[in-house]
């Protein structure tokens, strides 16, 4: 399949001949004549066999043609189609070559759509043509006719005169079209032109006057609408043809000379005079484009085939992006890749590092994990507006050695430290705790109101164990209250409450076990609970703190 910029046909059928013209870059590559009989058929579609993935262009040079002018309703999509389709039929019913050129809209309130209506009346001069382009399933792009490619010769030619009637001489015979403000209204081909250059000067007149007299009764001009008119030749053989007219019958006549028009399209001057329909179909082949006649099923083959180079066009542009795009993740997954791999022998290079520093490090009783704890425990008491130091300095030095020995068998399981204004609070009560956001409202232990902090009580459960116990309960109850003497003895301390002894000395409490078994036995640890209440840092009295007995 051809993507790029093929080969183009473009064909003109005449009541005679057709002529058929290759061009390739906009490029005329070669031309042919075929006549219309069956020699010239057979011939045209050996021809045709060759390009056949060729577009066709077909330009109908028709004698028996049809222009209606009408205004429509303004309207847009489908209810616009829907009008043209409705007169179309209304005016041309049957007919297979047909369209609506849009000229212009009123410039009354109403603004009305212009329309000028175009059909072949007679196209059997086409029919043998069309039918070997259906045989061979060529490429017909469109139908055009031949008048509205003169419509773009004047606009080539910047010929402005507001009624201007071009007249061509062709290999049909003379073309004369009429525009009125550079918008076609209408064309006539007069077959059969003279040879001999005087009668081809009286032949010109005699036509222009018909002309003329038909745009009058079509109330296209008046009698006194100056008329101008433009012969166009290749080389200005129609010079003196032009003076003529213009000395007889006193209108603007000038002569248009296709010469340097012809250059411009590097068409050849000599070609150009022997056959003048080259100029239209070199226009066409340059992409301007006029109104299609042709119906939908004789362009059923072009537009399948646009269709399905679409799709291969899609599909190449999907797959080349896809690439594109798997390209792009290739490398990208590459570069993750690599930098995997570099972050990798990165940490390997640290690790070793990191052992290699750690050989010196100082050898500690604590591990790292509970280093990690105590560290994020000393953050959430340093977010409290309060923290338990005061406490725990008051136990250390219960704790501590003095003048009655050291307490070293009293072991600390568990310290419960909380701020209240309630010291009658038990270590099972629910509270609340204080806030420790930064600028938050203090909250008071069971009372859920608004508190200084400052003004509160500090309030400790402490439970602890007599490590090492053997049974002696005498033992254990005098390290106890050794201990319980020691925190009394600190003016930080307010009360301290024994909740729970080591052994339970009250005299409804009978007596169980035995004492042959004490060896064998195991013995239950020696637990006790005490609950100590600090006093405000305001009502310190400042005294020594040794511990006195109890």
């Amino acid at each position: 399949m051809i993507f790029g910029n093929p080969k183009k046909l473009v064909l003109c059928a005449t009541a005679n001949q057709l002529l058929v013209g290759v061009w390739h870059a906009r490029k005329l590559q070669g031309n042919q004549s075929f006549e219309n009989n069956e020699a010239g058929h057979q011939a045209f579609s050996a021809f045709l066999a060759q390009y056949a993935s060729s577009p066709v262009y077909l330009i109908a040079d028709a004698v028996e043609e049809d222009f209606r002018l009408e205004s429509l309703p303004h309207a847009t999509g489908s209810a616009r189609q829907e009008l043209i389709g409705r007169k179309l039929n209304q005016y041309y019913r049957g007919l297979d070559y047909r369209t609506a050129h849009f000229l212009d809209r009123d410039k009354d309130k109403r603004r009305d759509d212009n329309f000028l209506f175009v059909a072949i009346s007679k196209d059997e001069f086409l029919q043998p043509w069309v039918a070997i382009i259906k045989a061979q399933e060529a490429q017909l792009v469109g139908v055009y006719l031949l008048p509205m490619l003169s419509h773009v010769l004047m606009k080539q030619l910047k010929l402005t005169a507001p009624h201007l009637l071009l007249c061509e001489k062709l290999s049909s015979g003379l073309r004369q079209t009429y525009f009125h403000h550079g918008c076609l209204r209408m064309s006539r081909l007069v077959p059969n032109v003279p040879d001999g250059a005087g009668q081809l000067g009286y032949f010109y007149l005699v036509e222009i006057e018909k002309t003329r007299l038909y745009l009058m009764s079509q109330r296209y001009i008046t009698r006194d609408t100056p008329l101008n008119l433009a012969l166009v030749s290749a080389n200005g053989t129609t010079q003196q043809i032009s003076q003529g007219i213009s000395q007889e019958q006193g209108l603007t006549c000038s002569d248009v000379n296709l010469s340097s028009l012809a250059k411009t399209m590097d068409l050849p001057v000599s070609l150009l005079q022997q056959k003048p329909e080259l100029l239209h179909m070199q226009l066409l082949a340059n992409g301007n484009f006029v109104d299609n006649l042709a119906p939908n099923w004789l362009t059923k083959s072009f537009q399948f085939n646009k269709l399905k180079q679409g799709l291969a066009i899609g599909t190449a542009l999907v797959g080349f992006f896809g690439m594109v795009a798997a390209a792009w993740m290739l490398k990208d997954g590459w570069d993750h890749q690599v930098a995997f791999e570099q972050a990798r022998q990165d940490t390997q290079i640290q690790q070793h590092r990191y052992e290699d520093a750690a050989k010196n490090f100082p050898v500690t009783p604590i591990s790292a994990n509970d280093l990690k704890i105590a560290v994020e425990l000393d953050k959430n008491i340093a977010a409290f507006p309060k923290s338990p130091r005061r406490m725990m300095q008051v136990i250390s030095a219960a704790l501590a050695p003095t003048a009655k020995g050291v307490l070293d068998e009293v072991q600390i399981d568990r310290l419960h430290w909380l701020l209240t204004n309630d010291t009658n609070i038990n270590d099972q009560d629910k509270f609340t705790p204080l806030a420790n956001a930064a600028g938050a409202e203090p909250v008071m232990a069971n009372a859920g109101v608004p508190a200084d902090p400052t003004k509160l009580i500090e309030v400790a459960f402490l439970t602890a164990q007599i490590s090492e116990f053997t049974g002696d309960y005498r033992s254990a109850l005098s390290s106890l209250n050794q201990f319980v003497a020691n925190i009394k003895a600190d003016n930080r301390v307010a009360e301290v409450v024994v909740l729970q002894e080591p052994v339970n000395v009250s005299s409804f409490v009978s007596l169980q076990g035995s004492t042959t078994d004490e060896q064998s036995a195991q013995k239950q640890p020696a637990f006790f609970k005490l609950k100590i209440v600090l006093k405000p840092v305001q009502d310190e009295v400042t005294k020594p703190t040794e511990a006195q007995p109890s």
